[in-house]
């Protein structure tokens, strides 16, 4: 199969796509063919040099997150079949033609959703239904405050606490990454480069206090 490879610690310019073997599945796992790959800060520190791979990741194809169609299923596999439509979360490898995964970690695409919308969803969205969700249980009228609300969890987070019925702010350090999350369901945000000026915008916006914050800075 064609992957991309990290031929050595640098720019982009030390990608290279190779012909590599393919993966192998074990008994628990799924051969999935990728259709779509997310890119995530932790493959650019991996191609510089400062994140290394995981056990059992391949330590040169970056890669955490994927959409694809099952080309294979293990012997142990239940519930899944050739041809389904999956996504998921892996420790590197993504970024190549298949990838196997455990089938545990694996959930299927719904059909109104594009290869492309599904191989970036899954690291953000499960970072935030996780921290609001599973972590600080989120309930409907509730007020969340989103640092970094202009990031891939951040908007992650603003659309999470809408389904809720939420009510998401949020703060970034430029007025256009405020305006880029407003159509996600965004109620209010505010550009803040200093943590001085956030005191007057919480205070305008939730007097009594929020009851959620999602610190995604520090």
């Amino acid at each position: 199969m064609r992957a991309v490879v990290i031929t050595r610690p640098g720019g982009p310019e030390v990608l290279e796509i190779r012909d590599v073997d393919a993966p192998k599945p074990g008994a628990d796992d799924v051969l999935v063919r990728v259709r779509a790959s997310g890119l995530n800060r932790a493959d650019i520190h991996q191609r510089k040099g400062g994140y290394p791979a995981p056990p059992g990741s391949p330590a040169d194809i970056p890669g955490l997150e994927y959409a694809g169609e099952v080309a294979g299923v293990g012997r142990d596999v239940h519930g899944f079949a050739v041809g389904d439509r999956v996504f998921g979360i892996a420790g590197g490898g993504a970024h190549a033609e298949f990838i196997a995964a455990p089938a545990r970690t694996v959930a299927r695409v719904p059909s109104s959703v594009s290869w492309e919308d599904a191989g970036a969803i899954p690291e953000a969205f499960i970072t935030a239904h996780d921290a609001l969700v599973t972590q600080a249980h989120l309930a409907r009228n509730e007020r969340v405050l989103i640092h970094a609300v202009g990031s891939g969890v951040g908007l992650a987070a603003v659309q999470v606490a809408r389904v809720i019925g939420a009510i998401p702010y949020g703060t970034s350090r430029t007025p256009d990454k405020i305006e880029r999350a407003m159509p996600f369901g965004l109620e209010r945000g505010a550009a803040i480069r200093d943590a001085s000026e956030l005191a007057p915008v919480a205070q305008e916006w939730a007097p009594n206090g929020f009851d959620v914050v999602l610190d995604l800075v520090g």
